[in-house]
This record gives structure tokens, C-alpha cells and sequence, in this order.
């Protein structure tokens, strides 16, 4: 049969193949959009880009606050089973709080001081070189011998 009288609609993959493909595609996309939630969330309650503190977004979550902060903990164990450094960037800007009875959750302050700023590349100080120290040298005394005497 010339590949001019096949009709393509007859070339799919079994039925096995294609649930297999289909699997790989919702395991993979589900793994990356938990990902992304574990990174994003740290990031909007520890370093919010709408100027929000950490204890102004913890006492708008209120009482719903530690099963937030549980559930997304569990959700970092989680991905940190399969794949540590995929959530590096998220746990790189946690910060130490308290979870309280009453589902509310406390933030406190930093338990060792903040990095000092990287030094800026375009900053450039420029050293002399310290001058090469100069000797002087003296004439050598001469003696002049008197051969007559």
C-alpha cells in the first residue's frame, strides 16, 4: 500500500500506549504545579512582592493560618522525598514562627542577623601599588695607600 492511500486517522497508538502517555503527562504536570505552589507560597507569605509583612499576611490568614502553614509543610516533605533541591528557592526564604492552639500562627523575629549585601560587581576600587622601596648606595670608602712610606 503507497503511503498515498493511508489514512492517518488509522495511525494512533494502542489504547495502552496512549493511557501511558496520558499518565506520564498528568504525573509530570501535577508534580510541577506542587512545585511550584511549595516555591511561590514561601515566597508570598515570607518575601511578598505587594509589600505585605510576614505578621500582616499571619494575622490575615487568622485562625486558618496553621493548617495553611501545616499543609505546606507536608507538601515540602513531600516534594523533598522525590526531589530536595526542587524546593530549595521556597525554603531559602522561610523564617522561624510559632503555631498556636488557636489555629493562628506567630512570627518571630530572626534568630541569626540577615547576610551582608552581596558586594556590587560594578563597584570597582582601584589599588595603588605601594612604591618600590630606593636604596642609595654610598661611594665605598677608598684608602689611599702611601707606597713611600
Amino acid at each position: 500500500m503507497s503511503i498515498l492511500d493511508r489514512d492517518p486517522s488509522n495511525d494512533q497508538p494502542p489504547p495502552a500506549s496512549q493511557a501511558a502517555e496520558r499518565l506520564i503527562r498528568m504525573t509530570k504536570n501535577t508534580y510541577d504545579q506542587m512545585v511550584m505552589a511549595f516555591n511561590h507560597g514561601s515566597e508570598v507569605f515570607w518575601s511578598n512582592r505587594m509589600g505585605a509583612t510576614p505578621e500582616e499576611v499571619a494575622a490575615a490568614l487568622g485562625s486558618d493560618a496553621k493548617e495553611v502553614f501545616y499543609l505546606h509543610a507536608r507538601l515540602g516533605e513531600l516534594i523533598g522525598l522525590v526531589k530536595p533541591e526542587a524546593i530549595t528557592e521556597g525554603l531559602s526564604v522561610v523564617g522561624e514562627f510559632t503555631m498556636n492552639e488557636d489555629g493562628t500562627v506567630t512570627v518571630l523575629p530572626p534568630t541569626t542577623p540577615p547576610p551582608p549585601p552581596e558586594p556590587d560587581p560594578e563597584a570597582t576600587t582601584t589599588v595603588e601599588p605601594e612604591p618600590e622601596p630606593t636604596t642609595t648606595l654610598e661611594p665605598e670608602a677608598t684608602t689611599t695607600v702611601d707606597p713611600n712610606a
